[in-house]
């Protein structure tokens, strides 16, 4: 099976800027050589699973990081992700598919390449396939290998998920990681990214005319793509054109990230050209990443009766549409932190157990609460899949 050679990108396109090219080769060079971290029979089941009639559930961390995968740390994930999948399931009477941001969620794109403090300007921290968190020029240089070392990370991490019913998902944001995994099945012909069962492109690098979408075209793997407040639905039509221009379903999901404020009308623009169209894209509502503000300490979070304004609103749009609600897409921890706030900016509870790398996370309490509400709203539709079935078969 051949590895995917280096492509030409640019610091337009999110890539860090590596400082010895030589290097990235070698850490390439090891990649390509590297045993697949998924099989392709295993993502080729997630895209069966995904082509049903089931509510996909996919959360985890913002940004993992080297030193918390632990095998406690995991198995605290895994737990949060599976009481998620059963008090949804309960409360809708519908299958979830269960997909966690988990074992290769270590990159992160950035406002802003540079940060500065106290007169010191050093690169941005881009997650720890990167470089370090840690202020200091030696930590915030990017270090080629570190792609290396989130794949063992990631090897680790699945070691753990043996058995678990999670499949493994990120944002194929560095193309220096992903394009050394991606191979061609001996069996099918067609090509794998081995990274992990499912792969998302940003908000930030879904330009028609950018590598990230190229690549994801070009892969067999089930693909989302994140659609933030900026899009039009002529955007979703240039995406579904180029992702999935066979209308299969399973393969392509867009998942919305509005802002509470504009989530009704901006969903319901986008579900509406979708039924015009006939298309059998999965819909799925990121109620996190248009909701995030700054304390007056100045740290971010998220305010959870926002996260919840959102949810309901694209519910509502689907409801109004006609559309089936396909998934939920949360940033949480299985470990008791305190960075998102209930219903107010609380900097004294944010200070007690603030620990994410990058975003503010649910902790087990909020996000099993959002699941109940979830369950709750997505109830209306239980009787979905029978209609999906019929409408598929005559197609």
């Amino acid at each position: 099976m051949d590895s995917v050679e280096l492509s030409a990108t640019t610091e337009r396109d999110h890539q860090p800027d590596w400082p010895v090219i030589s290097e990235v080769r070698r850490a390439r060079d090891a990649l390509a050589r590297a045993a697949p971290l998924v099989a392709a029979s295993d993502i080729r089941r997630l895209r069966a699973r995904l082509s049903e009639p089931a509510f996909l559930l996919q959360a985890g961390d913002c940004a993992e990081t080297f030193l918390d995968n632990t095998r406690r740390s995991v198995a605290n994930r895994v737990s949060l992700l599976r009481a998620m999948a059963e008090a949804i399931e309960a409360r809708s009477g519908r299958p979830v598919v269960t997909v966690g941001r988990i074992a290769g969620q270590y990159a992160k794109p950035r406002s802003a390449p540079t940060e500065r403090r106290s007169g010191l300007t050093l690169p941005s921290y881009f997650g720890d396939a990167v470089n370090a968190a840690d202020f200091t020029a030696t930590h915030r240089t990017p270090d080629p290998w570190n792609l290396v070392r989130a794949y063992e990370q990631s090897s680790k991490t699945l070691s753990y998920l043996e058995r678990s019913g999670v499949f493994s998902s990120h944002e194929a944001l560095l193309l220096d990681y992903e394009q050394p995994q991606t191979r061609r099945s001996a069996d099918e012909g067609r090509l794998y990214d081995h990274s992990a069962h499912l792969l998302w492109i940003g908000e930030r690098t879904r330009s028609l005319t950018g590598p990230h979408i190229d690549f994801a075209a070009d892969i067999a793997n089930p693909i989302a793509v994140k659609i933030g407040p900026g899009a039009t639905p002529t955007v979703l039509m240039g995406l579904h054109a180029v992702l999935n221009p066979d209308n299969i379903p399973g393969r392509l999901a867009f998942i919305f990230r509005m802002g509470r404020h504009r989530a009704y009308d901006l969903v319901y623009a986008m579900l509406s050209r979708i039924v015009a169209e006939g298309w059998v894209d999965r819909v799925v509502c990121d109620p996190m990443h248009g909701n995030t503000v700054v304390s007056p300490a100045g740290v971010k979070t998220r305010v959870v009766t926002a996260i919840e304004e959102e949810v309901r609103a694209f519910f509502s749009a689907c409801n109004d549409t006609g559309v089936d609600p396909g998934g939920i897409h949360l940033e949480a921890s299985g470990d008791d932190v305190s960075e998102c706030v209930a219903t107010r900016v609380d900097d004294t509870y944010l200070a007690a157990n603030y620990r994410t790398a990058c975003d503010p996370r649910l902790n087990p309490e909020q996000a099993s609460y959002l699941a109940q509400l979830v369950g709750e709203l997505l109830a209306p539709h239980r009787d979905f899949g029978p209609r999906m079935e019929m409408a598929m078969s005559t197609r």
